[in-house]
């Protein structure tokens, strides 16, 4: 592993206002390809395209009134994220990374990773973008990860703000983010804390998606042992949730199956998930999927690997939500149901299949929560669940 220099201002290597977007995003990839701590202290606004790959030991810090613009390349094949591990295209789990105080401007910059039809045609010739993985922060295989102080005020309809999936031990801290997509968006882990959120979305302010589409989470597996603390929810916001908890089951492969749009699948080499058009319609699998690459068609079926970098042995086909704390939430947005916990039955994805274990939802802990305006259901658990505890709950005015 190269040994990498302490620290630097990037505007010593190249990265400033006013520079080419092409040459900053090279200028700010060599840094921290180079320097462990990357500042950017000099204000102003910052054009940058493309992605820029964080290895681990990185620490990234953005001084106040420094802004980041995204802009489109040329080649939409190759956009995505704004921030992006390296291992998260090789199934190797990056360690100790932090960006502090990025200020984001989307500009209609969005990931070409999903097609306008739903088929796995712009899947398959996108090789810098990973199935599932939406976010302009993402992030897949990671240890030790601490984002704080980021605004995104633009998201447009396909992109999270921030994704992370397959982590232990992160740290996300008084982010604001508005927009019509998700503004975090949690996949399969262990160990988090999001504090200090403030949310105006036109999609899920906070997902915990354990199973979700197969187009909008890179895996599939569980989530547990997190704090969601005093976050909120901004009014004018026209989602339909303010906290989505996702949750669901795999199934192993067997020769004639039927399958449809989301279903994943175990076999002998691995996990892989169906990428169709969500209409509901069934396929038959004769074809097991085996394949290391990304994306194949086996039988009319497009397949996408998913879980790169596990053993078969270690997947497992249980996606649930256990031991999470949801502490001083407050909702200032008008709704019919705040949060919701259940499993997914439509062409975009089917969560359960008959036979199948039902995924663990347990322990889940809700303590005082702050409702300023009206909301007719705060919470629906529309599954089996265990331990679901709310205490004390404030309406304002009080009835």
């Amino acid at each position: 592993m190269k040994v990498k220099n302490t620290k630097t201002d990037a505007f010593e290597a190249g990265f400033y206002p006013g520079a080419d977007p092409s040459e900053n995003a090279r200028a700010l990839q060599n840094a921290v390809n180079e320097y462990e701590t990357v500042n950017v202290t000099v204000p102003g606004v910052y054009d940058i395209s493309g992605s820029i790959r964080l290895v681990s030991d990185t620490n990234l810090i953005f001084s106040e009134g420094v802004i980041l613009r995204r802009c489109p390349l040329k080649d939409r094949l190759s956009e995505g994220y704004l921030f992006v591990n390296d291992g998260a295209f090789d199934g190797v789990f990056n360690e100790n990374i932090s960006i502090a105080g990025a200020h984001i401007i989307v500009n209609g910059v969005e990931s070409a990773a999903i097609s306008s039809d739903g088929t796995a045609q712009t899947i398959l010739s996108a090789p810098n973008i990973i199935t599932g993985l939406r976010g302009h922060i993402s992030f897949l295989y990671i240890r030790h990860l601490r984002i704080t102080g980021t605004v995104i005020t633009d998201l447009l309809s396909k992109d999270y703000g921030i994704q992370v999936s397959d982590f232990e031990d992160v740290i996300i801290e008084n982010v604001h983010i508005e927009g019509k997509k998700d503004g975090v968006h949690f996949g399969p882990g262990r160990n988090f804390i999001l504090r200090g959120g403030r949310f105006r979305t036109g999609d899920d302010a906070i997902a915990l998606n354990c199973a979700d589409y197969s187009v909008s989470n890179p895996n599939f597996g569980s989530i547990s042992d997190g704090l969601i603390e005093d976050c909120t929810d901004l009014p004018g916001s026209d989602s339909s949730l303010f906290i989505r908890i996702l949750v669901g089951t795999a199934r192993d492969w067997v020769k004639g199956m039927t399958v449809c749009h989301s279903d994943a699948i175990r076999t002998e080499n691995g996990m892989y998930r169906v990428v169709m058009r969500p209409d509901d319609k069934k396929y038959i699998s004769m074809t097991e999927p085996l394949f290391e690459e990304n994306c194949k068609e086996l039988d009319g079926i497009f397949w996408v690997k998913t879980h790169r970098g596990y053993d078969a042995g270690d997947i497992s086909l249980e996606a649930g939500c256990s031991n999470i704390t949801f502490r001083g939430l407050r909702l200032e947005q008008p709704r019919e149901r705040a949060v919701l916990v259940y499993m997914n039955d439509d062409g975009y994805l089917h969560s359960f299949y008959s036979g199948s274990a039902l995924p663990t939802v347990k322990n889940l802990r809700f303590e005082d929560i702050r409702i300023l305006k009206p909301v007719k259901r705060f919470l629906s658990v529309d599954m089996p669940s265990e331990n679901i505890v709310i205490e004390q709950i404030r309406h304002y005015p009080a009835e």
